[in-house]
C-alpha cells in the first residue's frame, strides 16, 4: 500500500480539481504527477467513502434495505465501489497506452481520482435537495439532470487537459466512465 497522503497533498489535490472546474488549463500543477502521485491519489476513494455510503442510503429503496439487510447490501455495494476505483484507472491506461498517450494516463487518473471528492459532494448536494424537497416538484429531475451534464463536461475537461489528447479521446474516456459505472452498478444492484 502506497504512503498516505500529506495534507498537503490533499488539499493541492482538492485545489488542483477546483481549478479543472474553472476550466483552468494550468490546474495540473497542482497535482503531483509522479507514480507515488498517483498511486497517492487513490486515497480520494477513501474520502470519498462516507459520501458514497450516504449517497447509497439515500438511493436505495426501503423495501431493498428490510428485504436484503444493511449488511449484505453494503457490503455488495462497497465491493462494486472498490471494483470501480480500480477498473476504469485500468481501462483509461490501457485506453491512453493504445493511443501512444503514455504518461498523460497516469495524469489523467491522478486528477480523475482527486476530482471525485468535489464530484461526490456536489452529487451530496442535489441527493439532500431532493430528499429535503427543498424545490417544487419536477425541479429536482431538472437539476440533477443539469448537474450530471455538467459533471460529464467536467471529466471531459480533465481528460483533455490531462492526456493532452484530443476531443475524441476525451469523449471516449468519459464514454467508458460511463459505460463501466452502469454495467457496474446493474450488476451491484441485481445482487440485492
Amino acid at each position: 500500500m502506497t504512503a498516505i497522503p500529506s495534507l498537503r497533498e490533499v488539499s493541492c489535490g482538492l485545489y488542483g480539481a477546483w481549478r479543472l472546474a474553472r476550466l483552468d488549463t494550468k490546474a495540473m500543477a497542482w497535482f503531483d504527477r509522479g507514480p507515488a502521485g498517483t498511486a497517492r491519489s487513490f486515497w480520494a476513494a477513501i474520502i470519498c467513502f462516507p459520501g458514497f455510503v450516504a449517497l447509497l442510503a439515500l438511493r436505495v429503496s426501503p423495501q431493498d434495505w428490510a428485504a436484503s439487510g444493511v449488511a449484505h447490501i453494503l457490503l455488495v455495494e462497497s465491493i462494486g465501489y472498490v471494483v470501480g476505483w480500480a477498473a476504469y484507472p485500468l481501462a483509461v491506461l490501457a485506453f491512453c497506452r493504445l493511443l501512444g498517450i503514455g504518461g498523460g494516463g497516469f495524469d489523467y487518473v491522478t486528477a480523475y481520482n482527486w476530482s471525485q471528492i468535489l464530484e461526490t459532494g456536489v452529487f451530496l448536494i442535489v441527493a439532500l435537495i431532493s430528499v429535503l424537497q427543498i424545490l417544487p416538484d419536477g425541479f429536482t429531475s431538472i437539476l440533477s439532470l443539469i448537474v450530471l451534464l455538467l459533471v460529464l463536461a467536467y471529466e471531459w475537461f480533465i481528460a483533455r487537459v490531462a492526456t493532452r489528447a484530443g476531443a475524441a479521446a476525451a469523449t471516449a474516456l468519459v464514454l467508458i466512465d460511463l459505460v463501466l459505472g452502469a454495467g457496474l452498478s446493474r450488476v451491484t444492484q441485481s445482487l440485492y
